[in-house]
């Protein structure tokens, strides 16, 4: 088989991939958009209160298991279509805009090491996916977490005025900061709505996904059935947590210089490339031109890439 026709053969098996992954996601979001209409449906009609014993610290973001291999892949590539708000646009344009990157990137690595990076793409596409659609997850989370002390303090000052526990969720909710305010607001919208508090703060603590939510939800729930001085109790929570949040505000601080210099080392080689570049195009050239340049080339971007993922793993890691 010539090079020209392995080529498009791969490029065409790549696609036909890529075409069957996005038709699996699109049928995954309609099934799933289905379930939540029928389970809305049921929860109208019949409302159990064995909901309100859930477990309050139960690990966060366990959903109930859904059919199908698509619905795991959507959980495996970190995608959640009944959350719109986590994303700055629909979901499936972002996942289309990876796939845009991952074929510039087989392209790239195809012009360098052969035809058969093609094989690669659908795996890059969902390493690519589960990296964006996860950053804007752990991006959220962390407005929440800093937010926190701020909401439970505004809790705080509203109940020592007499406000109700629901309508000073309210307040959070109308003048709060984005993305607690919107959390609040639909927290409250649900107890309106005829939910249970215990249950409205078991969804809140799952959807956030923070150990300081589950927190809130547990005093909130505790003092909804047994009583206490529930400012206080806030007040000694927001204390906690305000204080956490600058221990981890000053680890990030001290990790500057770390990840200072890690995006410097990473830019080293494109600055010295531009360099040889000007100064001696032709010895540059060679990296493109020459079959060991090109493998050269790959391998020097391949281990600067896994040198970038891996220090911003152990900072991260580190300020978890």
């Amino acid at each position: 088989m010539t090079p020209p026709l392995s080529s498009a053969v791969l490029l065409a098996g790549s696609a036909v991939a890529l075409l069957a992954s996005a038709v699996c996601l699109v049928r995954a979001d309609r099934r799933e958009r289905m379930r939540k209409r029928r389970l809305a449906e049921v929860a109208q009609a019949w409302r159990p209160t064995a909901a309100a014993r859930t477990p309050l610290l139960a690990t966060p973001g366990r959903r109930p298991a859904t059919s199908g291999a698509a619905a795991r892949a959507l959980a495996l590539l970190q995608i959640d279509t009944g959350r719109p708000d986590l994303y700055p646009t629909r979901w499936w344009i972002v996942a289309t805009v990876v796939v845009a990157v991952a074929v510039l990137a087989c392209g790239a690595g195809a012009f360098l090491l052969g035809p058969a990076c093609w094989l690669a793409l659908p795996l890059a596409w969902a390493g690519l996916t589960r990296l964006v659609f996860g950053g804007y997850r752990r991006r959220r989370s962390a407005l929440l977490y800093a937010q926190l002390p701020d909401a439970l303090a505004m809790i705080v000052r509203s109940v020592r005025a007499g406000i109700p526990v629901p309508e000073a969720l309210r307040v959070v909710g109308e003048e709060g900061q984005f993305p607690t305010s919107s959390e609040f607001r639909r927290l409250a919208d649900e107890i309106r709505l005829g939910s249970a508090l215990a249950e409205a703060l078991v969804r809140l603590a799952q959807r956030s996904q923070l150990v300081e939510y589950r927190f809130f939800a547990v005093a909130l729930a505790l003092q909804s059935q047994s009583g206490g001085n529930l400012a206080e109790t806030l007040e000694n929570l927001a204390d906690v947590v305000r204080k956490r949040v600058a221990l981890r505000q000053r680890a990030i601080a001290l990790s500057s210089e770390a990840r200072l210099t890690m995006w410097v080392l990473a830019a080293l080689p494109f600055i010295t490339a531009g360099a040889l570049l000007m100064v001696a195009h032709d010895y540059f050239l060679v990296l493109f031109v020459t079959t060991t340049g090109k493998f050269i080339l790959a391998t020097g971007i391949c281990f600067l890439a896994l040198g970038v993922g891996s220090m911003q793993f152990i900072i991260r890691r580190s300020l978890s």
